[in-house]
């Protein structure tokens, strides 16, 4: 298995540009969470600011909804660390306790995925992601 990592961050297609970049943001800090080869520990300039120390190749893609959740379900098969975020999740702003509760008392199916994250190796990452389009705004 290769070390190169890519990390993957699928967006329903129909959500305008402030969603895709929230539900980005949100799904990019999870997985990173769940896999600390993501980021690098710190990269300053010359004045000493902290710039972001990404490591490897992270791409925003859009596709149907049908295809986020057959992308999660694919990864996760597969053992790659996979995050979901839906759009009961995004309207519930700043009730974390209520979005927690929600999520677990759904049955499968019933929320609606608007966002999945896949970290792993390159080539697989590439090959489960390949229906999806480079999301362009």
């Amino acid at each position: 298995m290769s070390d190169l990592l890519r990390t993957a961050i699928a967006v329903d297609k129909s959500l305008d540009a402030g969603a895709v970049a929230n539900a980005s943001a949100i799904v990019m800090g999870q997985l990173a969470r769940l896999d600390d080869r993501i980021y690098a520990d710190d990269v300053r300039d010359a004045e000493g600011a902290l710039h972001a120390g990404i490591r490897f190749n992270t791409l925003v893609l859009s596709g149907r909804s049908s295809h986020l959740t057959a992308l999660a379900e694919a990864a996760r098969a597969d053992g790659l660390p996979t995050v979901l975020f839906t759009s009961q999740g995004q309207s519930l702003s700043n009730s974390f306790d209520a979005y927690r509760d929600l999520v677990a008392q759904a049955a499968p199916g019933e929320l609606s995925v608007c966002a999945v994250g896949v970290v792993g190796e390159h080539a697989l990452v590439r090959t489960l992601t390949k229906r999806f389009s480079v999301y362009r705004g």
